[in-house]
């Protein structure tokens, strides 16, 4: 089914807040499992290195011995997305290994001051260390998950503190969901479907209190890959709408009927069912490493092929770049 592109000034003002309105009746109907709009421990928090990882609770303390163990790929930030223990206190000279579980896909270990960076692996038991020496802390954190949570801390020395580091208070450093899945009760992980070409997710699942839920709520992606929403069952009003309105399609009410977009780029994009979303029908997906800059927007078509390595991509770049090559020149010529 092709979906649609939503008019950047229509859509916005019209479209979504028509389906949200649209929807005031059906949220109504039933008992609702969770209550929506609440806050996040993200969102609540003090601004800090710490602010968005769920696992962390306090520093361990580890001092008086010379080699300790560090798990990466342990549970938590809505799947194996940590470090456990995400902070320690260690004495100069002890050894931190730092050793894989297999699970989350692909992690490293990358100090933020550059002190040591490890490569990234995915299986199990795979192992990085290194020897601090100097008294401090080092923040250090999984490249490709550090929007996610992945971060950690080694603290050197009895008065070494977690600093706060740069960046990381705000929705879209400390979490990718920032509070958006809080309300969404079928939500327990993101589930990891890098890998695929494909990947499909239901829509009308059971939850949140009926039929009004994606399923897996949230996923994790690589750049490319075509995802494929599918109609389980008949309601009204079930859409799926892009949270920036990037895009949108309607079902009709025939069951299987479905909708297929293809993502590019690193990025995070929330989507909703707009008349159930203060229900809790919400989803998200993480498109690849969101921490890494992209080379351009998402280049999709509402039939899910993508632009990027088409015919037509290898036609518009000349023309593309000639435009920037213009553009440059003019301003070397402005006084």
């Amino acid at each position: 089914m092709r979906g649609t592109t939503a008019d950047p000034s229509a859509a916005r003002c019209g479209r979504r807040g028509f389906l949200k309105v649209a929807g005031s009746t059906a949220v109504g109907i039933g008992t609702v499992g969770a209550t929506a709009g609440t806050a996040s421990a993200q969102e609540s928090g003090a601004a800090g290195w710490f602010d968005g990882v769920d696992n962390f609770e306090k520093v361990v303390d580890k001092t008086g011995t010379k080699q300790i163990e560090v798990a990466v790929g342990a549970k938590g930030n809505g799947g194996n997305f940590a470090f456990s223990p995400p902070a320690v206190r260690v004495d100069p000279g002890t050894t931190v290994t730092w050793k894989w579980t297999g699970e989350g896909g692909g992690h490293n270990v990358v100090a933020e001051n550059g002190a040591f960076e490890s490569e990234t692996a995915s299986e199990a038991g795979h192992t990085f260390e290194h020897t601090v020496e100097e008294k401090g802390a080092v923040n250090y954190a999984c490249v490709p998950h550090r929007s996610m949570g992945m971060r950690g801390a080694i603290l050197v020395g009895a008065d070494a503190a977690v600093e706060s580091g740069a960046g990381n208070g705000s929705e879209e450093s400390s979490s990718p969901y920032g509070g958006w899945l809080d309300d969404v009760e079928n939500f327990e992980e993101v589930v990891d479907r890098t890998g695929r070409d494909r990947v499909e997710i239901g829509v009308g699942a059971p939850g949140n209190g009926g039929i009004f839920a994606f399923d897996p709520p949230a996923i994790h992606v690589d750049p490319g890959t075509t995802v494929v929403w599918r109609r389980l069952e008949e309601s009204e009003a079930l859409t799926v709408v892009a949270d920036d309105e990037s895009f949108w399609t309607d079902f009709s009410g025939t069951d299987g009927e479905t909708f297929e977009w293809t993502f590019t780029g690193n990025r995070v994009v929330k989507y909703s069912c707009p008349a159930y979303e203060q229900l809790g029908m919400k989803g998200l997906l993480v498109v690849g490493n969101p921490d890494l800059p992209s080379a351009g927007d998402v280049l999709s078509t509402p039939w899910g092929g993508a632009l990027a390595g088409s015919g037509l991509m290898a036609v518009l770049s000349p023309l593309v770049f000639g435009g920037f090559l213009a553009v440059r020149r003019s301003r070397d010529r402005e006084p």
